[in-house]
């Protein structure tokens, strides 16, 4: 039987999939600034599986507590993918948030390392 808690991070994960679906149609529908937020939200989510996978906890407050806990649930696997996660959480509040126009490359990578993200999640929770 598989535990609650690792049911949750399951559930995240599944969610981090459908944000990259919704990335992916969107890139291809030119809506790039949406398909930069679906990257973000895509990252949180699978972020959320990792701390919840490895630590039992999740960020409920913002994101600088999803960095704090990205951190401590890699010391505990010794890797993370900080890089990517702050990276991506920036670009996201940075762009997202703003009357900033996204480009297509722009989006593309944001995708690209989304996508990074959640299969070195998958890779860690499997």
């Amino acid at each position: 039987m598989i535990s609650a808690e690792k049911e949750k991070a399951i559930t995240r994960l599944k969610d981090a999939f459908e944000f990259i679906e919704s990335a992916k149609e969107n890139l291809d529908k030119s809506r790039f600034k949406v398909a930069l937020m679906n990257a973000g939200d895509a990252v949180i989510s699978a972020n959320d599986a990792f701390t919840i996978f490895i630590l039992q906890e999740v960020a409920t407050r913002d994101h600088s507590e999803a960095v704090i806990l990205h951190k401590k649930a890699g010391n505990v696997v010794n890797q993370n993918k900080i890089n990517i996660l702050s990276s991506v959480l920036d670009k996201r509040h940075k762009f997202g948030y703003r009357p900033a126009e996204v480009s297509k490359r722009f989006a593309e990578g944001m995708v690209n390392d989304a996508i990074k993200f959640v299969k070195w999640v998958v890779e860690i929770v499997k």
